[in-house]
């Protein structure tokens, strides 16, 4: 959110906006919603464009924690600042996810008209290009094959301390996360951007990545996992074992198996559907340049599918999935197959995982605060006649 501030009030009302996105990281959904509300109200107050940043910002959170419940006013208020932000600019993409967060049970063909004028206009102001991402794919998969992760391998750190959380945002990942982080001695991280940061160090000092990969010497790769095992310890001095739950490291995979011989590497899979329109539906704040165009969603689902695939044929039995549905349907025998898998020791504060009182800072930080529930499965079905270009490329 970008304010010119110069109001004092403005710079009271962004304090607020803080206390707001706090509580809701923290799980006190009653406060969030009443300090949105409070700030929503001091935001008619405001002249010029901070009103309309305030006010986009403030009821994106607000139908966030809400699940879409806004009241008459909000709404309308929703309809003012979405009116005035045509310009294509940060307030008016947010504020169209909000209005069809808003419209979602109600009238789905109007929640999709707004969803594809948010998604259009933050996919205006992206560099992406997808044909370049399948050549990364391809070049992932040629630079760590079975040879290569074995023999990297052989110098990476032997700690098991690590746990990787990978998939499609939107499929479970933080659901699965909650509930590790539930048991004795397990500290859940977050998305944690440390594995990202190893092969940018890897393209700036071997020479690019992810081919750069290939030159690196064994005491190389032994610092490398050396500096991620110390940057956890710092996370968690205490924990005996701590969850990196960045669904981005789906890309990173073939890194963390050579890295990490003991690490434990949990792949969610979700209905693909499902799980690309719960990303097309989402304003993210992170690197997700590929969710705002249905095609280009439905092409990197394909290819972070075949690549993780890849790696499975590779580096057998490293990788154990966890397939969302099968966790919602039968949750507790599921819960305890991955987190025997994580190696991690059971107990039965897992199966209250939302109970967990810990800060949350994903886009489902509002969802794992509830008991387990169906509400996501067969999610996209509403809209599957405005999903056919997302379709047509999941099937391609």
């Amino acid at each position: 959110m970008q304010l010119e501030a110069r109001d004092p009030k403005v710079r009271d009302l962004a304090r607020l906006y803080d206390a707001a996105y706090l509580a809701k990281r923290q799980g006190r959904f009653e406060d969030a919603i009443a300090t949105q509300r409070a700030l929503l109200r001091g935001c008619r107050d405001v002249a010029g464009a901070d009103r309309y940043a305030l006010a986009s910002a403030c009821i994106q959170q607000l139908a966030d924690v809400t699940g879409g419940e806004l009241a008459a006013d909000e709404l309308a208020f929703a309809e003012e600042t979405a009116a005035a932000t045509e310009s294509g600019d940060e307030p008016g993409w947010i504020v169209r996810f909000a209005l069809a967060s808003a419209l979602t049970k109600q009238d789905p063909a109007a929640a999709m008209t707004w969803l594809d004028a948010a998604n259009a206009m933050r996919r205006a102001k992206i560099v992406y290009n997808a044909d370049q991402m399948d050549l990364m794919f391809q070049a992932l998969m040629d630079t760590f094959d079975g040879e290569a992760i074995a023999r990297l391998s052989q110098s990476g750190g032997r700690s098991p301390k690590p746990i990787f959380v990978v998939g499609l945002p939107r499929s479970g990942t933080t659901l699965v996360e909650q509930i590790l982080a539930s048991a004795p001695g397990v500290h859940g991280a977050g998305e944690l951007t440390a594995i990202a940061d190893l092969a940018r160090d890897i393209h700036a000092k071997e020479g690019g990545w992810p081919l750069g990969a290939a030159r690196l010497t064994p005491g190389r790769v032994t610092r490398l996992a050396t500096a991620y095992l110390v940057h956890l310890h710092k996370l968690a001095p205490k924990a005996e074992r701590v969850v990196d739950k960045m669904p981005g490291n789906a890309q990173n995979v073939g890194l963390i198996l050579s890295l990490f011989p003991n690490a434990r590497i949990l792949h969610v899979r979700r209905d693909a559907l499902d799980a690309c329109f719960g990303c097309y539906r989402q304003l993210f704040r992170g690197d997700v340049s590929y969710c705002y165009e249905q095609t280009e969603l439905g092409r990197y689902q394909r290819g972070l599918e075949r690549i993780l695939d890849h790696w499975k044929q590779a580096a057998p039995g490293r990788i154990f999935e966890v397939n969302y549905e099968s966790l919602v349907r039968n949750f507790e025998e599921e819960a305890r197959r991955l987190v025997d898998a994580a190696g991690v020791e059971w107990s039965d504060a897992c199966l209250n995982f939302h109970e967990t009182d810990r800060e949350i800072d994903t886009a489902s930080s509002v969802q794992v605060r509830r008991p387990i529930n169906a509400a996501g499965i067969g999610s996209s079905r509403p809209f599957r006649p405005y999903l056919e270009p997302l379709a047509t490329a999941l099937a391609a």
